[in-house]
This record gives structure tokens, sequence and C-alpha cells, in this order.
């Protein structure tokens, strides 16, 4: 039995959720009391020494980091989606790869930072976060108005990666307004059949004026 740690406000654990439901895996969800450090307790840490959420486990394999995590989901159970969530091809595995590490770094240090201190108080500088993640989303509302996907010509690891925290920055304060492109983009990911929204994500759709 698959068991995934996490925290439902979370957009890394979301990650693992939502690529589990569009792929229809099954799973035990196990909520992480994270007002108790239970994150950061001795048993926890046994699993990600870095006492970070999500974490999957699978039998006696512990597998923690969402990227990786949603690498691992893909390639798995690959044989049970008709979507080729992680391409086989050694250039659709970079281009989605790339864009793995765009979620990993730029996104969750712009918009996934500017939304952990006004949701969580967490310490930082605000002002950068928000005006790095207006640069974010500008630079993905001119990606995506050329293509539907942000790496292949279907949907990918790589739009699970990046959609949570963007399409949560309005909880940072940074507005979606004037990111058509970006708008059709979340229509398309949560017409998926499988997909489930998480508190803060307005579904269906994220109307916007185009």
């Amino acid at each position: 039995m698959i068991k995934l740690h996490g925290l439902d406000v979370s957009g890394n654990t979301y990650k693992a959720k939502l690529l589990m439901s569009l792929m229809n895996i099954e799973y035990e969800f196990l909520a992480i009391n994270v007002a108790n450090g239970q994150h950061k307790s001795d048993d926890f840490l046994q699993l990600n020494p870095r006492g970070e959420f999500p974490v999957l486990e699978v039998d006696s394999m512990v597998i923690w980091d969402s990227q990786a995590i949603l690498v691992y989901l893909a390639r798995q159970y690959e044989a049970q989606s008709n979507n080729p969530w992680y391409p086989n091809t050694a250039t659709d595995m970079a281009l989605v790869t790339q864009w793995l590490c765009v979620a990993n770094d730029d996104i969750f240090n712009s918009l996934g930072k500017a939304r952990s201190m006004l949701k969580f108080d967490t310490e930082g500088d605000l002002d950068l976060f928000q005006q790095k993640g207006r640069a974010m989303l500008k630079w993905i509302e001119r990606h995506l108005s050329q293509r539907n996907w942000l790496a292949t010509n279907h949907p990918s690891i790589a739009d699970i990666a990046c959609y949570p925290y963007v399409a949560l920055c309005e909880e940072g304060n940074i507005s979606l307004q004037g990111y058509p492109a970006i708008h059709r983009w979340f229509k398309r990911i949560q017409s998926l059949d499988g997909y489930i929204s998480m508190p803060g994500i307005t579904s269906p759709g994220i109307t916007s004026p185009e």
C-alpha cells in the first residue's frame, strides 16, 4: 500500500495527490501535524532527514521531494495511464526535467515563498518574492501563449509540478489578472479526468478576463 505523508494546504503535497488522482493510483494519506512539530520529530526525520513533506512510502521504500515523487509515480505506474506523464524520449525527458527544476527553484522561491509568508507567517522579503513572482508569471504567460502544455504536446509532470504554486499565487497577494494563456492552461488541467483541487484553488476553472 502506498502511503503519502503531507499537508492538505501544501502545494508540494498537492502535486503528488493530484498526479495519483489523475493516474487512478490508490494510496493512504497521512496528514502531518505541523503545529506540534511532527515533521521535525525523530520518527519523521527517519523518513526524510530534511524534515520536509511530502514523503511517499511504498512498502519498505521511502521517497522524499515532490519532484522525485512525481517522477517515480509517473514511471512506476505508467502502464495504468493512457497519458505519458514522464516521456521516454531523451528530448522530452529533458524538456520535462527543465520545468521540474523551475518548479523547485524559480516558482517555489517566488510565488511559493510569498504565499508562505502571508498564509503561514514565515520570514522573508515579501516585496522581493512578489517581484520575482510577477516576473515568473510573465515568463510562463509568454511560454504558454504559443502552446497548450509546458514541456510537451500533452500534459506531463512538468505541468503538475508547476501548477499548484502558480494557481495559489493570489494567496501571496500576487494578482492572476491579465494572464489569459495561464488561465487557459488552468482550465485545461482542471478538465483532465481525475482532477482534484485543494484549498485556495478555485474549481472548475479560474476565471480571468481574456
